[in-house]
């Protein structure tokens, strides 16, 4: 019996050894790391343009200690990229970090210089850039473009300087002053799509040339359910009048024919449907002035040929197939 008291007075004290050599280590643990800075929200890219850097590009790590993101970029680039690589990030997503964030910067700083204030005219034929794009404009993303590449040498060195875009400046301000009606989210999101699309409307161009267009009737309307999971119908519509391959072609096809913007917007559903039932090739014949003598497209040259003139009314219409040249040959 005694020694059995002696075993459990034995044990409780290795126990409360134990239990207080454990609390030490924490509480010594606790004092060694230095407590989180106080959460603040990240500075926009629009901050650098006094000459701080701020970052504000986010990626996973995978290390076992996780470290709060702010503890990691820094207004000072090079500092940055130290941060990056003592954290173990690979150089590759180094690169694609500071490339992504130089350009968000310089995208900044030309939307300063030059606020989207001039709508689009999309309706009239020609290069729609002219309306956004001047010499100018030309000048100075020449000069962002040279002071970007200084700077990505810099930073990553000489053999990174040639992946910095000039044109993605161009292409971003562009789509924002066509798309204006529209959130960043959702032009974001089309762009991805009209990717998606892009090859295989193009694979469907053959078949469409050899008189079959039910491929490329399929994939206008597998893009068309696309597109109303994104926008509504009223989006949808005036989506397409800007960005569609069919708007496309009619500004090709009017040529030097000037139509007034409600003029475009009634006749673009006429012509996107003559597109879709008789296919492209069918209307470049007719623009061309050759036109389509193929029985299967009678039909809807005939119904284009009618709704063209009830959108336009009789002498509109007459002065639009004088002053293009087109011809359906209906019969």
């Amino acid at each position: 019996m005694k020694n059995l008291k002696k075993v459990l007075i034995v044990s409780s004290g290795l126990n409360l050894l134990l239990a207080l050599t454990c609390w030490l280590r924490f509480t010594h643990h606790a004092e060694a790391v230095p407590s989180a800075p106080q959460d603040t929200s990240s500075r926009p890219v629009a901050a650098r343009l006094s000459g701080r850097t701020t970052t504000n590009i986010i990626v996973g790590t995978g290390p076992p200690r996780l470290l709060p993101w702010r503890t990691i970029e820094s207004e000072d680039y090079k500092r940055y990229i130290a941060n990056l690589r003592a954290i173990g990030c690979p150089e590759k997503t180094i690169r694609d970090i500071i490339v992504a964030d130089v350009n968000e910067l310089y995208q900044h700083r030309f939307l300063q210089d030059f606020p989207p204030t001039n709508r689009i005219e999309y309706w009239k034929p020609g290069d729609a850039l002219a309306n956004v794009i001047d010499e100018t404009q030309v000048a100075r993303l020449q000069e962002f473009a040279r002071e970007k590449r200084e700077l990505i040498s810099t930073l990553l060195g000489a053999d990174y300087s040639s992946e910095v875009e000039l044109t993605s400046i161009q292409t971003k301000v562009f789509m924002e002053r066509l798309l204006d009606f529209l959130t960043p989210e959702k032009r974001n999101a089309l762009e991805e799509l009209e990717r998606k699309f892009t090859a295989k409307s193009l694979n469907t161009f053959k078949d469409s040339v050899r008189g079959n267009n039910l491929s490329a009737k399929t994939v206008l309307a597998e893009k068309d359910e696309e597109l109303l999971k994104l926008l509504s119908p009223e989006e949808k519509f005036e989506y397409d009048l800007r960005r569609s391959d069919a708007a496309m072609f009619l500004r090709v096809g009017l040529g030097d024919f000037e139509v007034m913007e409600q003029e475009f917007r009634d006749i673009f559903p006429v012509v996107k449907r003559f597109i879709t039932d008789a296919g492209t090739p069918s209307f470049f014949a007719m623009v061309r002035g050759d036109g389509d003598p193929r029985e299967q497209t009678l039909a809807a040259r005939r119904e284009l040929l009618q709704s063209l003139n009830a959108a336009l009314g009789e002498k509109r219409f007459g002065e639009l197939m004088d002053g293009t040249g087109w011809t359906l040959n209906s019969e």
